[in-house]
C-alpha cells in the first residue's frame, strides 16, 4: 500500500486544509492527526495525546481483534454468532442507536458482522462478537486493552466493544491513528470493507456513514463515531 495519510478528527465538519506546506495544515476540531501510512511521520498535531471519548472509532480496536482471531485460525468468516437478549436489548433496534437490526438467538455469519460494524456502525454486532468471543462484554473489553497494550497504545483504555458512553472509556487521537495504521498493514484483505457504501442484512440497507466516501475523491476509510460526550468524530484515510 502507497501514498497512503490518515485523516483523524474529531469534528467531521472541521476538516484540515492545506495550502503550501505542513505548516498550513489548520483546523477547529479540538484533537486531530495526520498520518503518512507509509513513513509513519506526523504531518500534522493537535491535541493529540490527550485521552478522549472515541464513541464508534473503538470499533476498529473490535474489528482488529476479531481479524486477528481469523488470522490465527481461531475463527472462520464462514462461523456462526449467535444473538443474546442482551446483545439486542443493548445494541439492537430497542436500543436507539447505530444498529445492524439483528434479532434475538439469530445466528449470525462473521462475514456479515465485520461488515454490519464497519459499514452499519452495529452495536448489536459488537456485543455479538464480544460474547462470542471472550463470554461477555466486560472479559472482551479486557482483550482489548491486552490488544493495546501489545500495540503500544499509551493513552487507550476500553470498557465496552461499541464505544457507548463511559467515564474510562478513552484514547488518544494518536493512539486511533495507530490502530489504524496497524489495521490496514495487518489485514490489507479486508481493507476495501471500509469503502463499501451500503450493506444490506435481514432485508434492510444501510448506507455506510462516513460522509468522506461521498465528498473527498480518493477517500476510502474508516470510521465515524457520535455520542453527546464525543461529538462528531472520524477516523478517514485519504
Amino acid at each position: 500500500m502507497t501514498n497512503k495519510n490518515f485523516l483523524l478528527l474529531t469534528l467531521t465538519a472541521s476538516l484540515i486544509a492545506l495550502s503550501t506546506g505542513a505548516s498550513a495544515y489548520e483546523t477547529k476540531a479540538k484533537n486531530a492527526i495526520l498520518l503518512d501510512y507509509d513513513t509513519g511521520a506526523y504531518l500534522f498535531t493537535k491535541n493529540h495525546q490527550e485521552k478522549i471519548a472515541p464513541a464508534s472509532m473503538s470499533k476498529l480496536m473490535t474489528v482488529y481483534v476479531l481479524l486477528q482471531k481469523i488470522k490465527e485460525g481461531e475463527i472462520s468468516l464462514e462461523d456462526t454468532f449467535t444473538v443474546s437478549e442482551n446483545a439486542w436489548r443493548k445494541g439492537g433496534a430497542a436500543s436507539g442507536g447505530s444498529t445492524m437490526f439483528l434479532k434475538i438467538n439469530q445466528e449470525v455469519k462473521v462475514e456479515d458482522l465485520i461488515k454490519g460494524i464497519l459499514i452499519q456502525s452495529g452495536n448489536d454486532a459488537c456485543i455479538v462478537v464480544a460474547e462470542n468471543i471472550a463470554g461477555s462484554e466486560p472479559e472482551f473489553a479486557a482483550l482489548l486493552n491486552e490488544t493495546a497494550e501489545k500495540m503500544g497504545l499509551k493513552n487507550a483504555h476500553f470498557e465496552n466493544a461499541t464505544g457507548l458512553p463511559h467515564p474510562d472509556h478513552k484514547i488518544s487521537v494518536e493512539d486511533l491513528s495507530l490502530l489504524a495504521r496497524h489495521l490496514i498493514h495487518d489485514f490489507p484483505e479486508f481493507y476495501p470493507i471500509f469503502k463499501q457504501k451500503e450493506f444490506t442484512y435481514n432485508g434492510i440497507k444501510q448506507g455506510n456513514r462516513n460522509p468522506l466516501l461521498y465528498s473527498l475523491k480518493g477517500a476510502d476509510g474508516l470510521k465515524t463515531g457520535h455520542t453527546d460526550e464525543a461529538g462528531f468524530c472520524l477516523t478517514g484515510s485519504v
